[in-house]
């Protein structure tokens, strides 16, 4: 009687190799959703509570200051603070990001007019948001 010694080796081995070739894509494009969704989320949660605290502190008046801890993900190349021409008109918080593969834009509505400035790099900031006057906000990194 003859036994085949290492054939159910081999087919172990073969059948992880399976097994691999097709969970760590799977794993890999899990991962990328996963960060995309973080960073989506980051992004609105910053131009949100921006936007909010504008609105607050213009809505307190003349003199009154708030900070607002915000995280900014990787990948914005463009912050801008857009003054509308027209009065009456709200003004825009800006966001251009490098997302899912081209250049998205994220905003949000203001009341006041805006001065100030953005970051564009990655990390976590104190954003004092302080009003001027009547119509104007003013945003600053502290």
């Amino acid at each position: 009687m003859r036994r085949k010694r290492g054939q159910a080796g081999i087919e172990y081995v073969i059948l992880i190799g399976l097994l691999l070739f097709f969970f760590i894509p799977l794993i890999h494009y899990s991962f990328q959703e996963t960060n995309n969704a973080v960073r989506a989320t980051q992004l609105d949660s910053f131009v949100s509570r921006l936007s909010k605290a504008i609105d607050a502190v213009h809505s307190i008046g003349p003199g009154s200051t708030e900070i607002v801890v915000v995280t900014l993900p990787k990948g914005v190349s463009e912050a801008i603070l857009y003054n509308s021409v027209n009065p009456g008109e709200p003004s825009e918080i800006v966001l251009k990001v490098q997302f899912y593969g081209g250049v998205s834009d994220i905003h949000a509505s203001v009341k006041p007019y805006l001065y100030g400035e953005l970051p564009t790099s990655s990390g976590t900031y104190h954003m004092r948001v302080s009003s001027i006057n009547e119509t104007t906000v003013n945003v600053t990194i502290n």
